[in-house]
Order: C-alpha cells, then structure tokens, then sequence
C-alpha cells in the first residue's frame, strides 16, 4: 500500500478495527536462490493480540555463513526441528488468511522472499482482500528526518517494548508495535481466559 494520506487513514482504521497481520522471515541469505528458514507473524484483531506463529523451515538449499551469523539458524538447527518448506508455507498462508492488512519491516524483501517460496514449491498465495504495509516505507514518509529507519533504531526511539533479535518472532512482535506507534494506536493486552 502506498503511503498517502488517505491510505494512513485506512491503515489506521485496519489497526483500530480491522485484522492486521504482522510478520517477518529469517532467511539463509538474500539472492534469488535463497529460502526462508523461519517464518512469524502476530495476529492483532481491533488492536488486540489474538494469535501468534512461528515455524522452523528446513530449507532445501545451503545456509550463507553471513546469514547464519545474523540469526543463529544452523543447518544443524533447522533439519532437527524445521519442517518441509511447503507444510510451513501452507500453515503460514492458513495463518494470514483472507481479509487483512499484512504487515513487515521492509516488506519488499519479506515479500519477494514469500513469492520466492511460493515458485520454488509450486504454491499459491492469493488471499482475498489482502492489503500491505510496509513500516520501513511508513518510518520514512513519517520521520524523514530520523537518523536511521532500521527496526533496531526504531524500537528505541519510538519507544517501544521489544527487541530486533533477529528472531521472526521478536522482530515481528516489535515491528507491531511500530506500526501500531505510527497509526497512534495502542497495542490492547491479549485477554486472558
């Protein structure tokens, strides 16, 4: 979704009383021949927490040492606990479902890295009604003026709770808290049954 105007209405009406996932992929490097080898996303409903996810992938090609040093995800790691990259794939695509606004931090490169999965295993991800955004392009058509738009900069100085690890998990939990800073909405706490 381009950032305009009236699109930052829209996407403040998606965090205030729509479906908004946010995500984010670890990699085993960044050239067309690479996988993702984890994959989370945060589920928030009218600016609740509903639901999170997080899946290990076992991808089918080798690690690139400099990724590896980023995240900690050793091939080793990955054929313990990962699971075949189609099964997580599906789940993930379950998980997102149709009617949302699908959020990541440079979400280009999430993206491309989704439709890279999606050729290479012969998959399809065509949700209904799915809008996205992206809180690197959001930082600076927001805050030109920032020193950095890095996740980690972010966090920091929008202060938010949360850590850019480098974990999916944690870096999509604090990507949704910059999102959800940038709409001017507060996160509400996950009910507890």
């Amino acid at each position: 979704m381009r950032i305009s105007e009236k699109n930052l209405l829209r996407l403040a009406e998606y965090a205030r009383r729509g479906r908004v996932v946010v995500f984010d992929t670890e990699t085993t490097g960044c050239t067309s021949y690479d996988e993702i080898c984890q994959i989370a996303a945060v589920e928030y409903v009218c600016g609740a927490r509903a639901r999170t996810f997080a899946r290990y992938i076992c991808p089918t090609c080798e690690m690139n040492p400099f990724a590896e040093m980023v995240h900690g995800l050793s091939m080793d790691f990955l054929s313990e606990h990962g699971l075949a990259p189609e099964e997580a794939m599906r789940e993930f695509f379950a998980f997102v479902g149709e009617d949302v606004l699908l959020v990541a931090h440079n979400a280009t490169f999430d993206m491309r890295m989704v439709r890279q999965e999606c050729r290479k295993f012969d998959l399809t991800f065509a949700p209904r009604g799915l809008e996205t955004c992206d809180t690197l392009a959001l930082s600076r058509r927001l805050r030109p003026n920032l020193p950095s738009h890095k996740l980690s900069y972010l966090i920091g100085a929008l202060g938010i709770d949360g850590v850019n690890s480098h974990d999916a998990l944690d870096d999509a939990l604090a990507c949704a808290g910059v999102f959800f800073a940038f709409v001017g909405q507060e996160i509400a706490e996950p009910a507890l049954y």
